[in-house]
C-alpha cells in the first residue's frame, strides 16, 4: 500500500498543473484526464519522482494564452498521485489527492510546463471556542439543507460523516457547497478554520434559502447540486 507522504513546509521545485475553473480542497480527492503533451511530460517527471504535483486554478480571462503560459492564482494545492492509467496513446488518467494548501513563491521554468518552489500553508485553528460555535452553525445549517434536499443530499451526508475535524470538515464542506470558481478559490484562500466555517455557514443558509424558495414554487433546482 502506497503511503501519503510527510509534508514539508517548503519545496524547492514541484510539477505545477494548472487548470481553468478548477479547485481541489486540501483532503478531497479528484481524477484528472492529463492528454496535452506538456502535461503528459510533467506527469511522467511526477511519477518518476515523488510523485507530487501542486494543481492550481487558472485566473479569468485565461483563454486568451492558454496554450502559453496564462496567469494562475498564487495559491493552490499541493496534491499527490495515487493511481494513474497510463493509457497507450500517452494520456493518463489520474487519481489525486490534496494534501494541503500551497503558495507559488518561484516559478523556476514556464516551458514545456511550469515548476514551482512552494510554502505549505497550514490551517490557522484559531479560539476553541470561535471554532465550537462557528462549526455548530455550520453543522446545523447544512443539516437543515440535507433535510431539505432528501435524496440529494448525499454527498453533504458523506461529508459530515468523513471526519469530526473541523478543518478538514470545513475543506470537505466547501467541495460540496461552493461550485463557483471565484467562491471556490476564496475559500481556499481562507487559513482561518473559524472563518472558513462561518463563510461556509452562510453559503450553506443562502443554498437554503433558494431550496425552500424552488420548492414553494414547484420547482426543483435545475444544478440538481448536491446529487
Amino acid at each position: 500500500m502506497q503511503t501519503i507522504p510527510i509534508v514539508e513546509p517548503r519545496y524547492e521545485s514541484v510539477p505545477v498543473l494548472p487548470l481553468p475553473n478548477f479547485v481541489l480542497f486540501p483532503q478531497t480527492t479528484t481524477r484528472l484526464h492529463v492528454f496535452e503533451e506538456r502535461y503528459r511530460m510533467l506527469v511522467a517527471e511526477a511519477l518518476a519522482g515523488s510523485r507530487l504535483v501542486v494543481l492550481v486554478g487558472l485566473k479569468p480571462g485565461w483563454q486568451q494564452d492558454y496554450h502559453g503560459t496564462p496567469p494562475s492564482y498564487e495559491v493552490g494545492s499541493l496534491c499527490r498521485i495515487v493511481n494513474e492509467e497510463r493509457l497507450g496513446d500517452g494520456r493518463f488518467n489520474l487519481f489525486v489527492h490534496a494534501l494541503a494548501r500551497a503558495r507559488l513563491r518561484t516559478i523556476h521554468s514556464f516551458t514545456p510546463y511550469r515548476t514551482a518552489e512552494i510554502e505549505v500553508h497550514n490551517d490557522d485553528a484559531g479560539d476553541a471556542i470561535a471554532v465550537q460555535d462557528a462549526m455548530a452553525r455550520l453543522v446545523a445549517t447544512v443539516r437543515g439543507l440535507m433535510v431539505q434536499r432528501g435524496e440529494h443530499a448525499a454527498s453533504l451526508a458523506a461529508a459530515l460523516s468523513s471526519t469530526a475535524k473541523p478543518a478538514i470538515l470545513t475543506h470537505r464542506l466547501a467541495s460540496v457547497l461552493a461550485f463557483e470558481p471565484e467562491v471556490r478559490q476564496r475559500l481556499l484562500e481562507v487559513a482561518s478554520v473559524p472563518e472558513r466555517a462561518e463563510r461556509l455557514a452562510e453559503l450553506a443558509g443562502e443554498l437554503l434559502l433558494r431550496s425552500t424558495e424552488l420548492e414553494l414554487a414547484g420547482h426543483d433546482d435545475p444544478k440538481a447540486w448536491l446529487n
